[in-house]
């Protein structure tokens, strides 16, 4: 059953990842589209070139 060892290693960096996105001081973050029942955020990817 190696491929679910692989599966618990992706959760893991997963959630220290969303983690680490929810720590991240509020001027780093920009609105890209804000709606009326919507606000969608971005921030410069430190792991790719993008948002």
């Amino acid at each position: 059953m190696e491929g679910l060892s692989d599966v618990a290693s992706f959760a893991t960096k997963l959630k220290n990842t969303l983690i680490q996105y929810h720590s991240i001081e509020e001027d780093k973050w920009r609105v890209a589209k804000k709606t009326k029942d919507v606000t969608v955020w971005r921030k410069p990817s430190e792991e790719f070139n993008g948002y």
